[in-house]
C-alpha cells in the first residue's frame, strides 16, 4: 500500500538565470513495510527529496508537483500543518548522530520531547514509552540510559537512540539520511539490521538515502537511482543491482570493490 506518492516533484532555489534546479520531475512511491533506497552521488538530489517530504526545503525554495501522503497533499501545505505531521506521522534520522542531540540535555528529555508535545502525555508516561523504545532499538539498560547525556554514548548507540526518538510517536514514514556513514564499519551492519527490523515490526514506509550500493544490497526492497536531480532508474533490489539498465547505475555498482557486471 502506497503511503507516499511523489509525482513530478520539482525543487528550484533562487530566481532568474542564477536559479538552481535541484529536483526535476521526481516520481516514485513509498510503501508500508518496505525500505525504498535512494542512491546517487553527492548533489544528485536524494537528500533534498527526503527533506521536501519533511517540509524542510531550503528557505526561498519553490516546490511544485505533488507529494501525496495518504490522500493529503504536502506540497503547499502550511508550515504549521506540516510541523504537526513532522515527528508524529513523518520522522527522520540524520547522518551524524552526535550532532542530532543537544549536549546539555539528558537523553530522556530529548527522546520524550516531541511525544509530549504531540500527545500531551505526562512526563512519567513519556519516560516509560521512551524506555520501551530504547529497548526495541537495543540500547543497553534503557532506564539508566535515559538519565545519561549524549557524550556518554558511542556513535552507534547514539544512532540507535536517534531511531528510538524517531519512532516513539508511531510515525508512518521514516526517512533515514545516510544513517551509517558516520559509523565504524563494524557497527554499520547492526544499525542496518535494526532499520530492517523496525520497518517490519512497525510497518513503516522507509526512505533510505545513501550513496552506498553495498548498504542498499543488504536492506532495500526497492531502489531508486538519482542523477543530477532526476530519477534515472527504479526497480526491485535484485533487478537494479544484478541487471542495471542505466549507464549511471552500472557505474555506481561497478565502483564497489570486487564487483564486475556482465556486458
Amino acid at each position: 500500500m502506497s503511503v507516499i506518492k511523489l509525482t513530478d516533484l520539482n525543487l528550484v532555489v533562487g530566481e532568474g538565470p542564477s536559479a538552481n534546479h535541484i529536483l526535476h520531475d521526481v516520481s516514485f512511491t513509498l510503501e508500508a513495510g518496505t525500505i525504498t533506497g535512494v542512491a546517487g552521488a553527492s548533489g544528485s538530489g536524494k537528500t533534498q527529496t527526503g527533506m521536501a517530504i519533511m517540509g524542510l526545503s531550503p528557505d526561498g525554495a519553490k516546490l511544485s508537483g505533488s507529494i501525496d501522503f495518504d490522500g493529503q497533499e504536502l506540497v503547499g501545505l502550511p508550515p504549521k500543518q506540516h510541523n504537526d505531521l513532522r515527528g508524529n506521522q513523518l520522522a527522520m534520522v540524520f547522518q551524524d548522530p552526535a550532532s542530532a542531540f543537544h549536549p546539555m540535555l539528558s537523553i530522556g528529555q530529548q527522546v520524550t520531547d516531541h511525544i509530549r508535545h504531540h500527545e500531551k502525555i505526562s512526563k512519567k508516561d513519556a519516560l516509560k514509552r521512551a524506555a520501551e523504545m530504547l529497548a526495541k532499538t537495543r540500547v543497553p539498560n534503557p532506564e539508566e540510559a535515559l538519565k545519561k547525556y549524549p557524550h556518554q554514548f558511542s556513535g552507534g548507540q547514539l544512532q540507535r537512540i536517534a531511531f528510538a526518538t524517531a519512532i516513539i510517536a508511531s510515525p508512518r514514514v521514516l526517512i533515514a539520511d545516510e544513517p551509517t556513514t558516520a559509523l565504524d564499519v563494524t557497527v554499520q551492519a547492526g544499525v542496518l539490521k535494526l532499520l530492517r527490523d523496525l520497518c517490519d515490526e512497525f510497518n513503516l514506509a522507509v526512505l533510505l538515502v545513501t550513496h552506498d550500493f553495498g548498504v542498499l544490497s543488504s536492506v532495500a526492497d526497492k531502489i531508486v537511482v538519482m542523477q543530477h536531480g532526476r530519477v534515472v532508474e527504479i526497480g526491485d533490489r535484485e533487478s537494479v543491482i544484478v541487471t542495471p539498465q542505466h549507464a549511471y547505475t552500472r557505474s555506481l555498482i561497478e565502483s564497489l570493490p570486487g564487483t564486475e557486471l556482465a556486458r
